[in-house]
């Protein structure tokens, strides 16, 4: 039996060439069918033909910041045009995977990727950009040899920088649990574990000192930290803090009133911190105390002969001014720390490759009249320089309470900054890096505890406000991680502001924002408040409504009238609602 095949017309043979066309042209890109004017039946024009248009989309392109990297090495890459929110592979040679990286809102992305060691030198190399229905190869890569690594003994295996305590962290108070304002305490650590970095502060607040890597092996540590000479008589307590493992303890303490100076300065012996463990900041000494009365350089301990500290712009200040200083001669690279008064910090920063460093630190408000000193400290070889100044005037206070109280005790007592509060905040990039700081409320004057990690290695971070004005410069670790603190300037408005983080090698720059509060009405008779007649009381609500973007300060103070035995209470209340235009943000 013969079976007859239908002869196909010419018009349906090309409708079939048609469909197979299309349907290929389908599998390589997103096609639109465009009928013509002259189409027939079925779609097609008049010879049978279909025609069909393309979309037009953004083409996703790469840029590799190299074409030539030695087997090992890295390779930085910018992407754009992939789909946003996805998922980028990046292999090798369309073989290894190397990593994985997630597409920004933008539809771009950046990163860097290691080429295998074992990797085969020549330039018939390249990357592969893979990301849902995007597929990109880079320009041709040439990789080179790595250099022969020196042979090096196998070395020992070596415990961890940290050994979990055999018994419970215990910490004691070594001179008793008494100490006027303004005095020093001594504490004794021990179960703690090798290593560990140790934090005081005083009532969960201020901290009083840091010490780096200082638990000896045994487990043991004692420091010594000087109580604020504002701090109010009374019941108090020192926090003592470490990680790895996490340890917190608390040595419960009463501070007495501080007694008053019969002259300007003790002149001491040049801060002995206290601290027996390694790397303590307290650790270092001077014991000669000479340099009194210079503005310029003092003794140097184990440093170099050549290491000088310098009070630059004159040795006279208000207490809340400012002085401006430069070290020269110390250990390059390493944290140099400000002290006033070898007690309270006032600033950390890194000294610069040739060993030297300029700056400027803030007279606390509360600093009294008379002599003072800085001491300018840095470790490996531990260097401590003591450069004298003296504080002209105290800040401005009211004499006392207008009952005429005889005693005025009230009057000119400092008002503590308090310990910042609030929601921690955080910022982060596409490559990873990240900056946080602790709490985003403070007051002016207060600090901020602040870590980056992921940053550029062994590269100096600063850390701007708003911006403009650098509030430290240090050097990221091995593994581009820093911890610190820095103070809020005194003359800080009210409102919302950020701290930028910055970093080079590759660029890094990271925002962080928080709000600045009021700082707190002060007592009566102290500077700010406002008192009136016994048996009245007063309000004031000032507006300015001129400005977009609006704060408020609130402040209150109030007083008994008691002098005499009058009867009744005297307060005052002020708010103040100000309004004013938020700060534009700056570039790095």
């Amino acid at each position: 039996m013969t079976s007859v095949r239908p002869a196909s017309s010419p018009a349906a043979r090309r409708g079939r060439v048609v469909a197979v066309t299309a349907g290929t042209a389908l599998g390589l890109g997103t096609l639109v069918a465009a009928p013509s004017a002259a189409a027939g039946t079925g779609g097609t024009d008049l010879t049978g033909r279909v025609a069909l248009t393309a979309v037009n989309t953004a083409a996703p392109a790469v840029t590799l910041d190299t074409t030539s990297v030695r087997a090992g090495g890295e390779v930085r890459f910018t992407a754009t045009g992939f789909p946003a929110g996805g998922r980028l592979s990046v292999k090798l040679d369309d073989a290894p995977l190397l990593a994985q990286f997630t597409v920004g809102d933008g539809g771009s992305v950046s990163g860097r990727v290691t080429i295998p060691a074992a990797t085969s030198t020549g330039d018939g190399h390249w990357l592969r950009f893979l990301a849902t229905g995007t597929s990109l190869k880079s320009e041709s890569l040439t990789v080179t040899a790595a250099p022969p690594a020196s042979p090096t003994p196998t070395p020992a295996p070596t415990p961890s920088r940290t050994t979990a305590p055999a018994t419970d962290p215990k910490v004691r108070l070594t001179g008793g649990n008494k100490v006027t304002a303004g005095g020093r305490v001594s504490f004794a650590l021990s179960g703690f574990a090798k290593g560990q970095n140790i934090t005081v502060k005083l009532d969960d607040g201020a901290v009083l000192g840091r010490w780096n890597g200082a638990v000896n092996a045994d487990g043991t540590f004692t420091g010594t930290v000087t109580v604020p000479a504002p701090t109010a008589a009374g019941a108090h307590w020192l926090r003592v803090l470490a990680p790895d493992p996490a340890t917190s303890l608390r040595a419960d303490l009463t501070v007495t009133s501080s007694s008053p100076s019969p002259g300007g300065g003790s002149g001491g012996s040049g801060g002995s911190g206290g601290a027996s463990g390694p790397g303590g900041v307290g650790g270092v000494t001077d014991t000669n105390g000479s340099g009194r009365g210079s503005a310029s350089s003092g003794t140097s301990t184990g440093a170099s002969p050549a290491a000088s500290a310098t009070v630059t712009g004159g040795s006279r200040v208000a207490a809340g001014g400012k002085v401006s200083f430069r070290v020269t001669g110390f250990p390059a690279g390493r944290q140099l720390t400000v002290k006033l008064d070898d007690s309270k910090i006032l600033g950390r920063w890194t000294v610069g490759s040739d060993g030297s460093h300029a700056g400027i630190v803030t007279v606390p408000p509360d600093a009294t009249k008379g002599a003072h000193w800085l001491r300018f400290l840095a470790p490996d070889p531990p260097t401590s320089l003591r450069a004298d100044f003296t504080v002209t005037s105290e800040a401005a206070a009211s004499s006392g309470s207008p009952g005429g109280s005889p005693s005025g005790a009230a009057g000119g007592v400092a008002v503590p900054v308090p310990a910042a509060s609030g929601a921690p905040a955080a910022a982060t990039d596409d490559a990873g890096a990240k900056a946080e700081i602790t709490a985003g409320e403070v007051q002016p004057g207060g600090t901020l505890h602040f870590k980056v990690t992921a940053f550029p290695a062994g590269k100096q971070v600063t850390v701007k406000l708003d911006d403009e004005a650098i509030l430290g410069q240090w050097k990221t670790d091995g593994d581009g991680s820093y911890e610190g603190d820095v103070t809020v300037p005194d003359a800080t408005s009210a409102g919302a502001h950020w701290l930028r983080f910055l970093a080079p090698d590759p660029p890094t720059s990271l925002k962080v924002e928080f709000t600045v509060n009021a700082a707190a009405a002060a007592g009566p008779g102290t500077k700010g408040s406002a008192m009136t007649a016994p048996g009245t009381a007063t309000q004031s609500l000032v507006a300015a409504s001129h400005s977009t973007v609006s704060y408020a300060t609130v402040a209150w103070s109030a007083a008994a009238a008691a002098a005499g035995g009058a009867a009744g209470a005297a307060a005052t209340t002020l708010m103040v609602v100000r309004r004013r235009t938020a700060r534009p943000a700056h570039g790095a």
